[in-house]
């Protein structure tokens, strides 16, 4: 029985069709489950990874035919092998093999475990950022939100008001609400009882340090008061003796009662003084402040 040899002429063109096609000695080499001295040694000559060169034939026939070469069509050189050894070569081989492919087997399981890793990594990676961008949104949210309602307070007498000169009212946080004990409206039902005139009295407060989208009543006595914003939004409030509330909406406001001098007006962080005790009817503008 005869058998070819893998000579150096089949070498030299492996490495050729391999450098050719730009696969790398390690790629090559791991796609057939081989080591890089394997292709080495077939490219560059050396018989030392192979028991036999009954196995290096095989192993060089698998790489050609990779690359589309049939070593049987080139020019045979043969020599004689015994049966014998011909079956203890393909034993070997396919041994050899089997380890290559134990080790490929496990390192495709490494890298498996590497992505299962990086799968349960990324979706906790991405619930944390989205919690904490969450959280950014509320607290942002929750420090620029305006207050929509009044806490009420225990009332306190209020004192009397200078003749002549305006005084600045006590902060917003520590302005008296005191609880109604009587009927206190914001609607139109008493809307009969504001009588606004053509012109009205237009106030200003000195140093305003507060925004304009709100007044502050305290009611010396017993009476009615009517508050309008600009978007014709009409407030009716009847308060009782040292009662006081706010009032909310789009500045200019127009105020009216028949006893304003009755009450202390308070807007923009001024206590606002009138000019007479006749007028009913006044206009606040807002002002701007530092």
């Amino acid at each position: 029985m005869t058998q070819q040899v893998w000579l150096p002429a089949h070498g030299e063109l492996l490495k050729k069709l391999r450098e050719d096609a730009g696969v790398e000695i390690t790629t090559l080499a791991r796609t057939h489950s081989l080591s890089t001295t394997h292709i080495k040694q077939l490219e560059e000559g050396g018989d030392s990874c192979f028991y036999t060169p009954v196995i290096k034939l095989a192993v060089g026939r698998k790489l050609l035919a990779h690359f589309g070469v049939d070593l049987a069509e080139l020019k045979p050189t043969t020599e004689a092998v015994a049966p014998q050894e011909h079956e203890v070569s393909d034993a070997i081989t396919k041994a050899t093999v089997k380890e290559s492919k134990v080790d490929n087997q496990k390192s495709a399981v490494d890298e498996k475990k590497l992505f299962l890793n990086f799968r349960i990594l990324l979706p906790s990676a991405a619930l944390i950022f989205l919690g904490f961008a969450f959280i950014n949104v509320y607290l942002t949210k929750k420090e620029t939100a305006s207050p929509i309602t009044l806490n009420p307070v225990s009332p306190i007498t209020t004192p009397p008001i200078p003749a002549t000169v305006l005084q600045a009212p006590p902060s917003v946080e520590t302005v008296p609400v005191a609880i109604p004990t009587g009927p206190v409206q914001a609607t139109h039902d008493n809307a009969s009882g504001c009588q606004w005139t053509k012109e009205s009295t237009g106030l200003v407060g000195h140093q305003p340090s507060k925004i304009g989208d709100y007044v502050h009543f305290v009611a010396k006595a017993d009476g009615t008061i009517c508050a309008k914003d600009s978007t014709g939004k009409l407030q009716v409030l009847q308060l009782k003796n040292a009662q006081s509330l706010t009032v909310r909406g789009r500045p200019p406001f127009e105020i009216f009662s028949q006893n304003l001098h009755q009450f202390q007006i308070f807007y923009q962080g001024n206590l606002l003084k009138l000019p007479n005790d006749s007028i009913r009817n006044i206009s606040l503008k807002e002002q701007k402040y530092d």
